[in-house]
């Protein structure tokens, strides 16, 4: 088939709204495991339209190493609200935008694994993986496809450190890229 017009190709990418996400987690299985904060950022066409971010109640204990890597500690969250109080608030910031993260399936898997926990449904909304991007484009420039290296090799003005807000911010400046 053969496009006529700009028009056929649907909706310009800067008319899409983009919501880049990441959750800190306590590892493991998102079955098994829990949520220690959201950080989202809703974007179009490159200007920042909002910011989510709260710790998070798991409601189980957080391994000392996720502490070490993240920083966060149970008495951080221990005054949060559980994810039941949190996701009608992040669904409503979400909408129907396009959800974006650095190794999504990750984000995805807790968000639906604790939106199913509540008796709702999974996400039906459309993503795209930074990390898949990333391997499809720039694999050959760089070691590899960590945010962080990808951060510093692309001189992103955000810089990821395993805090969700950070790390989404970081993750649209490389969407943007």
């Amino acid at each position: 088939m053969i496009q006529g017009t700009l028009e056929d190709l649907g909706t310009p990418l800067s008319d899409v709204t983009f919501v880049v996400v990441d959750l800190e987690t306590t590892g493991g299985s998102p079955q098994e495991c829990g949520i220690t904060e959201f950080g989202a950022v809703k974007v179009r066409g490159g200007e920042v339209l909002g910011e989510f971010q709260t710790f998070v109640n798991p409601g189980c204990t957080i391994p000392r190493q996720i502490t070490l890597l993240t920083g966060i500690t149970q008495a951080m969250v221990a005054p949060a609200p559980p994810p039941d109080a949190v996701l009608p608030t992040f669904l409503e910031f979400l909408g129907d935008a396009v959800v974006v993260g650095h190794n999504i399936r990750y984000d995805l898997g807790y968000l639906n694994a604790a939106l199913e926990r509540s008796g709702r449904p999974r996400l039906a909304n459309r993503s795209v993986d930074t990390l898949s991007l990333a391997r499809r484009l720039v694999r050959d420039e760089v070691p590899n496809c960590r945010l962080s290296t990808l951060a510093d090799r692309f001189r992103l003005p955000h810089r990821p450190c395993h805090r969700a807000l950070d790390d989404v911010l970081a993750t649209a400046d490389l969407l943007h890229l």
